[in-house]
C-alpha cells in the first residue's frame, strides 16, 4: 500500500512540479538552489498530506507550500528578491527555423516579465507557462477569476507599455 501511495505522490510531482517551480522563481529570481526549494515544497507537501481535506486542491496546496517555502528563504537569507533577467514561456523548444526577429521579441518578452511584480509574473507564468485556466489560477492563489483576469490585463498592459507595441506584445 505505501508503495501505490509513493508513486501516487511520485505522479503529483511530475504533474505539479513545474508549477512550483515558477511559483518559487516568481518570488525568488533565480536562484542556486532552486532545485532544493522545489524538492523541499515537495516534501513539505508529502508530510502534510493529512492536512488535505480535498485531494482536488492538491496544486493549491503544494503552491502554497512553495510560496511559504520561498518567503521562509527570504527571510533566512535576509535580502529581498531579484528580478528575474528571464523567464523560460516556451512550452516546447522552438523548432531551429525560428525567424531571428521572432527570437529577439521573445528575448524581450521574457526580460520584461523577469522584471514584473511577483503577483503579476504569478499569474503570467500559471497562464502561459503552465497553461492553466483562470479558475485553476484562482484556486491555486486562492483568489477570484476576476482578479486573475485584472492581473493578467495589468501584466498585458505592462507588457505593451515596456516593449512599445501597440498589441503584437
Amino acid at each position: 500500500m505505501l508503495a501505490g501511495a509513493r508513486d501516487a505522490f511520485g505522479w503529483l510531482v511530475v504533474r505539479h512540479s513545474r508549477a512550483v517551480r515558477a511559483a518559487v522563481l516568481s518570488r525568488l529570481g533565480r536562484t542556486n538552489d532552486l532545485d532544493d526549494l522545489v524538492q523541499e515544497a515537495f516534501l513539505r507537501a508529502y508530510q502534510g498530506l493529512s492536512r488535505l481535506e480535498d485531494p482536488g486542491r492538491f496544486g493549491a496546496f503544494v503552491h502554497r507550500i512553495a510560496h511559504n517555502v520561498s518567503i521562509d528563504r527570504l527571510r533566512r537569507s535576509g535580502r529581498e528578491p531579484e528580478p528575474l533577467a528571464e523567464i523560460d514561456l516556451s512550452v516546447a523548444p522552438e523548432p531551429a527555423r525560428t525567424a531571428d526577429v521572432r527570437e529577439e521579441r521573445l528575448e524581450r518578452l521574457r526580460l520584461q516579465v523577469g522584471k514584473m511584480p511577483a503577483t503579476l509574473r504569478e499569474a503570467v507564468l500559471l497562464f502561459y507557462f503552465e497553461q492553466k485556466s483562470s479558475a485553476e489560477i484562482g484556486a491555486v492563489l486562492a483568489i477570484s477569476e476576476a482578479a486573475v483576469q485584472q492581473r493578467l490585463h495589468r501584466a498585458r498592459q505592462h507588457l505593451k507599455a515596456v516593449l512599445g507595441e501597440g498589441g503584437s506584445a
